[in-house]
């Protein structure tokens, strides 16, 4: 795991794998100081064995939830994390029961907390210190957004950009704007705060579906259409290509798109573009 200026190319070695031929990272997110990422172990069938934390300020490796790992297992149970203003969150497996446990870790303190338990997918974070996660009142329901203070773990009303939402599991967020597609993957909602009413940008033809990648940043939105990776611009609601094939990830300044590999191969090597956001040229009018 490195950290690549992309202005001077100077590289920052932060972790080396324990198994540099099969480990790997994946669902990393950065809020501008932490760095927060699942190390996968395997390549044909990888699994999350932990989480990590980076601090870019002090250099200072944190693996996050090391102690809640199962006794009879090295693998993580449990959802990818991701970190916004310091404050880290998942949801793990509490048993063959079917619940789940919420955790909200802070990571200058180092303390984990268990703000929810019951039947409930992927936890995220919004601003206003927010933890919002969606939950069935019975194990493969219908699922509704729920919320709770960060910190404290106290229940809160849903942000109303939130309340509406069923059987979604997370959608993108920036802290304010939200982006999901909806329980079919055929369209693609966006919502600029977490007051607005969600409107949907784009419909997907053909059968093909919108897959998981999604991201949203302010006024962009990534998402992709297998094989294809698009971005869309929020105020002029036009959408271009970006990647025949690679994938993208989007930041409140800058987009990345790792192309494919220009040969089909077990590890295949493609080029790294980074893109300032400031320097995207208009999105032309015909598609």
């Amino acid at each position: 795991m490195v950290r690549i200026d992309a202005a001077t190319s100077r590289v920052t070695r932060i972790r080396r794998f324990p198994d540099v031929r099969t480990d790997q990272a994946a669902d990393g997110t950065f809020d501008g100081r932490w760095l927060v990422w699942s190390e996968l172990r395997g390549f044909d069938d990888p699994s999350i064995s932990a989480v990590w934390s980076w601090d870019s300020r002090t250099g200072r490796l944190q693996k996050v939830g090391a102690d809640h790992q199962a006794p009879s297992s090295d693998r993580w149970s449990g959802s990818a994390a991701v970190v916004r203003d310091g404050l880290v969150t998942w949801t793990r497996s509490a048993g063959p029961s079917g619940l789940s446990d919420v955790h909200v870790f802070d990571l200058a303190s180092g303390r984990d907390r268990v703000v929810h338990r019951g039947y409930v997918d992927d936890s995220f974070l919004v601003n206003g210190g927010l933890v919002v996660w969606s939950e069935a009142a019975k194990r493969g329901g219908s699922t509704v957004m729920r919320a709770a203070d960060a910190r404290s773990g106290e229940p809160v009303a849903v942000p109303p950009s939130l309340a509406g939402l069923r059987n979604i599991a997370a959608p993108a967020t920036d802290g304010a704007a939200i982006a999901y597609s909806d329980p079919h993957w055929s369209s693609l909602w966006w919502s600029p705060s977490l007051a607005a009413a969600p409107a949907r940008l784009f419909t997907a033809v053909d059968d093909n579906p919108i897959d998981n990648s999604i991201q949203v940043a302010g006024r962009y939105i990534s998402f992709a259409v297998a094989p294809r990776a698009y971005l869309a611009d929020t105020v002029s609601r036009r959408y271009v290509e970006i990647s025949p094939g690679g994938w993208a990830l989007l930041g409140d300044k800058s987009l990345v798109i790792a192309m494919p590999s220009a040969v089909k191969a077990r590890y295949g090597v493609g080029d790294v573009i980074f893109m300032p956001l400031s320097s995207l040229p208009a999105i032309p009018v015909d598609q």
